[in-house]
Protein backbone atom coordinates (compact mmCIF):
# COMPACT_ATOMS: atom_id res chain seq x y z
CA UNK A 1 0.00 0.00 0.00
CA UNK A 2 1.33 3.44 -0.92
CA UNK A 3 1.91 5.94 1.88
CA UNK A 4 -0.21 9.08 1.83
CA UNK A 5 1.47 12.44 1.31
CA UNK A 6 0.51 13.31 4.90
CA UNK A 7 2.24 10.15 6.19
CA UNK A 8 5.34 10.96 4.12
CA UNK A 9 5.34 14.49 5.59
CA UNK A 10 5.10 13.11 9.15
CA UNK A 11 8.03 10.82 8.37
CA UNK A 12 10.12 13.72 6.98
CA UNK A 13 9.28 15.84 10.05
CA UNK A 14 10.31 12.96 12.31
CA UNK A 15 13.55 12.32 10.44
CA UNK A 16 14.73 15.93 10.07
CA UNK A 17 12.78 18.57 12.07
CA UNK A 18 12.41 16.63 15.32
CA UNK A 19 16.20 16.03 15.65
CA UNK A 20 16.78 19.75 14.92
CA UNK A 21 14.40 20.67 17.78
CA UNK A 22 15.89 18.10 20.16
CA UNK A 23 19.41 19.37 19.39
CA UNK A 24 18.20 22.84 20.46
CA UNK A 25 17.29 21.47 23.88
CA UNK A 26 13.57 20.86 23.35
CA UNK A 27 11.85 17.83 24.80
CA UNK A 28 8.86 16.21 23.19
CA UNK A 29 7.80 13.30 21.02
CA UNK A 30 10.61 11.56 19.17
CA UNK A 31 8.38 11.13 16.12
CA UNK A 32 5.39 12.88 14.58
CA UNK A 33 2.85 10.08 14.29
CA UNK A 34 -0.87 9.48 14.40
CA UNK A 35 -3.67 11.87 13.57
CA UNK A 36 -2.97 14.57 16.17
CA UNK A 37 -2.77 18.08 14.74
CA UNK A 38 -0.46 19.55 17.41
CA UNK A 39 2.87 18.13 18.54
CA UNK A 40 4.38 20.12 21.43
CA UNK A 41 8.04 20.59 22.32
CA UNK A 42 9.25 22.40 25.45
CA UNK A 43 12.54 23.52 26.93
CA UNK A 44 13.17 25.10 30.29
CA UNK A 45 15.11 28.36 30.51
CA UNK A 46 15.92 30.66 33.42
CA UNK A 47 13.07 32.96 32.30
CA UNK A 48 10.42 30.35 31.64
CA UNK A 49 9.47 27.62 29.21
CA UNK A 50 9.97 27.91 25.48
CA UNK A 51 6.99 26.12 23.98
CA UNK A 52 6.99 25.22 20.28
CA UNK A 53 4.25 23.28 18.52
CA UNK A 54 4.25 21.70 15.09
CA UNK A 55 0.70 22.17 13.79
CA UNK A 56 -0.50 20.01 10.92
CA UNK A 57 -3.27 21.15 8.58
CA UNK A 58 -6.68 20.01 9.84
CA UNK A 59 -8.09 18.59 6.58
CA UNK A 60 -5.22 16.15 6.05
CA UNK A 61 -3.29 18.14 3.49
CA UNK A 62 0.51 17.74 3.71
CA UNK A 63 1.08 21.17 5.29
CA UNK A 64 2.35 22.45 8.63
CA UNK A 65 3.49 25.52 10.53
CA UNK A 66 5.27 26.24 13.80
CA UNK A 67 3.61 28.06 16.71
CA UNK A 68 5.59 29.22 19.73
CA UNK A 69 5.44 31.25 22.93
CA UNK A 70 7.18 31.59 26.28
CA UNK A 71 5.45 30.49 29.49
CA UNK A 72 6.30 31.42 33.05
CA UNK A 73 8.04 28.66 34.98
CA UNK A 74 4.82 28.36 37.02
CA UNK A 75 2.92 27.60 33.80
CA UNK A 76 0.27 29.23 31.70
CA UNK A 77 -2.39 28.58 34.34
CA UNK A 78 -0.98 31.42 36.47
CA UNK A 79 -1.40 33.92 33.61
CA UNK A 80 -4.91 32.65 32.91
CA UNK A 81 -5.88 32.97 36.60
CA UNK A 82 -4.23 36.33 37.33
CA UNK A 83 -4.30 37.97 33.93
CA UNK A 84 -1.56 38.95 31.58
CA UNK A 85 -0.40 38.77 28.00
CA UNK A 86 1.42 35.99 26.20
CA UNK A 87 3.18 36.90 22.96
CA UNK A 88 2.73 34.17 20.38
CA UNK A 89 4.71 33.60 17.20
CA UNK A 90 3.92 31.71 14.03
CA UNK A 91 6.54 30.61 11.49
CA UNK A 92 5.41 30.25 7.88
CA UNK A 93 7.39 30.59 4.65
CA UNK A 94 4.85 32.92 3.01
CA UNK A 95 2.66 35.80 4.18
CA UNK A 96 -1.03 35.14 4.68
CA UNK A 97 -3.41 33.54 7.10
CA UNK A 98 -4.66 30.49 5.19
CA UNK A 99 -2.91 27.16 4.95
CA UNK A 100 -1.63 28.08 1.49
CA UNK A 101 0.94 30.25 3.37
CA UNK A 102 2.08 27.26 5.47
CA UNK A 103 4.99 24.93 4.79
CA UNK A 104 3.42 22.73 2.15
CA UNK A 105 4.55 19.51 0.56
CA UNK A 106 1.69 19.53 -1.93
CA UNK A 107 2.10 21.46 -5.13
CA UNK A 108 0.00 24.58 -5.87
CA UNK A 109 -3.25 23.97 -7.78
CA UNK A 110 -1.89 25.34 -11.05
CA UNK A 111 1.07 22.92 -11.04
CA UNK A 112 -1.27 20.01 -10.40
CA UNK A 113 -3.76 21.13 -13.05
CA UNK A 114 -1.64 22.64 -15.82
CA UNK A 115 1.69 20.83 -15.41
CA UNK A 116 0.08 17.59 -14.16
CA UNK A 117 2.63 17.41 -11.32
CA UNK A 118 1.29 15.04 -8.66
CA UNK A 119 4.55 14.43 -6.78
CA UNK A 120 5.00 16.01 -3.37
CA UNK A 121 7.93 17.77 -1.77
CA UNK A 122 8.16 16.57 1.83
CA UNK A 123 11.95 16.64 2.19
CA UNK A 124 12.36 20.04 0.53
CA UNK A 125 9.55 21.52 2.64
CA UNK A 126 10.97 20.28 5.94
CA UNK A 127 14.47 21.47 4.97
CA UNK A 128 13.05 24.92 4.23
CA UNK A 129 11.55 25.03 7.72
CA UNK A 130 14.82 23.94 9.33
CA UNK A 131 16.65 26.72 7.47
CA UNK A 132 14.22 29.24 9.04
CA UNK A 133 14.72 28.01 12.62
CA UNK A 134 17.39 30.69 13.09
CA UNK A 135 14.56 33.26 13.03
CA UNK A 136 12.79 31.34 15.80
CA UNK A 137 16.06 31.14 17.76
CA UNK A 138 16.33 34.95 17.60
CA UNK A 139 12.63 35.40 18.45
CA UNK A 140 13.00 33.86 21.92
CA UNK A 141 15.12 36.81 23.08
CA UNK A 142 13.26 39.46 21.06
CA UNK A 143 9.67 38.37 20.30
CA UNK A 144 8.96 40.62 17.32
CA UNK A 145 7.83 39.93 13.76
CA UNK A 146 10.44 39.04 11.14
CA UNK A 147 10.46 37.95 7.50
CA UNK A 148 8.69 34.68 8.27
CA UNK A 149 7.32 35.16 11.78
CA UNK A 150 3.94 36.71 12.51
CA UNK A 151 3.40 37.82 16.11
CA UNK A 152 0.26 38.57 18.11
CA UNK A 153 -0.57 39.03 21.79
CA UNK A 154 -2.97 36.73 23.59
CA UNK A 155 -4.55 38.66 26.47
CA UNK A 156 -5.95 36.91 29.52
CA UNK A 157 -8.19 39.08 31.71
CA UNK A 158 -7.72 36.88 34.78
CA UNK A 159 -10.32 35.40 37.04
CA UNK A 160 -11.83 38.42 38.80
CA UNK A 161 -13.55 36.24 41.39
CA UNK A 162 -10.17 34.86 42.48
CA UNK A 163 -8.76 37.30 45.10
CA UNK A 164 -5.28 35.70 44.95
Amino acid sequence: MTQSSRARLRAALSERLVPALLSRGFEGPQTITGNALLHEYRRRTTHGWHVLSVQLEKRGLPRFLLLFHTELLEGLERVIAHGGTVITGRLTPNPGTGSSSWFRADRPWWQRLILRRRDTLETETVERCIAMLKEVDAWWSNPVASDHIRVWPVNYPGNRSNPH
